[in-house]
């Protein structure tokens, strides 16, 4: 599980190099061809995003994707998502929603690379799969408003984020200790981190519910109205037992 992280950050490091290079390439025919992988880039971009939103209840508008900007009319690959109702997502929406291009991304250039390498397939495949790499090295790298996104829902409520950052390093924790997929034959090694991935919100999921019962029981134990213990242990009360005073005559001697 954790060459996911190895793969997250290299993907993430390759992307923002090979996007400075798109920027400054400048040879007209080369410059074309990079656009056209730019747009496929930026196409998987978008559609990560409204993905995992969906996939994490986000309310998701429109998907554009466009291949010129629209006040120049120069190309310029760019697009986006819609969220309608952004102030009612919390962190973890946010986070997941931001960084979905990165992970869709990592998981598309793994599948790739088990073609590539451990797949025996004729050579325009190949040809294909490494071009198709490019692209998402153009496009998988989090936008500068993805990022914005994920501090202002931050932000907006700093205890319950950070009540979410802590359910997700322990579910990471649980499956990282106890959870071993590899007993399973999949055909392909991508198949492991995504499954290890889809255990990790299985388990933040069970963690969440399971507080959220516990905090449920001891809310509802203080709204009851239960007997007090002073109550429970209520003192009786006895007379004081005051005997009857003897009238006896004093004795003669």
């Amino acid at each position: 599980m954790l060459d996911l992280f190895f793969w997250l950050f290299f993907m993430l490091i390759v992307s923002i190099t090979v996007q400075s290079w798109y920027r400054r390439a400048h040879t007209p025919g080369f410059k074309t061809f990079l656009h056209v992988l730019a747009f496929v880039g930026v196409f998987v971009h978008e559609v990560a995003h409204y993905a995992l939103n969906v996939l994490f209840g986000v309310k998701t508008g429109k998907l554009k994707v466009k291949y010129r900007s629209q006040n120049k009319g120069r190309v310029a690959p760019h697009g986006s998502v819609g969220l309608p109702e952004f102030e009612r997502n919390s962190f973890l929406q946010t986070f997941v929603g931001s960084v979905a291009p990165l992970l869709v991304s990592t998981f598309l250039f793994l599948f790739c690379l088990d073609v590539i390498f451990n797949l025996k397939t004729e050579a325009w495949v190949d040809v294909v799969a490494t071009v198709f790499c490019v692209s998402l090295f153009i496009g998988s790298e989090p936008s500068a408003q993805d990022m914005r996104l994920i501090g202002i829902s931050f932000r907006k409520d700093t205890s319950y984020s950070l009540y979410q950052i802590a359910l997700v390093v322990a579910s990471g924790l649980v499956v990282w200790l106890f959870v071993d997929l590899y007993f399973i034959y999949l055909p392909f090694e991508v198949l492991y981190y995504i499954e290890y991935f889809l255990f990790v919100i299985l388990i933040y999921f069970v963690l969440k519910t399971t507080f959220w019962i516990i905090s449920s029981c001891f809310s509802a134990l203080k709204r009851s109205n239960l007997p007090s213990i002073k109550l429970l242990t209520r003192k009786r009360r006895f007379k004081m037992f005051t005997p009857r005073k003897l009238h006896e005559k004093e004795a003669q001697w």
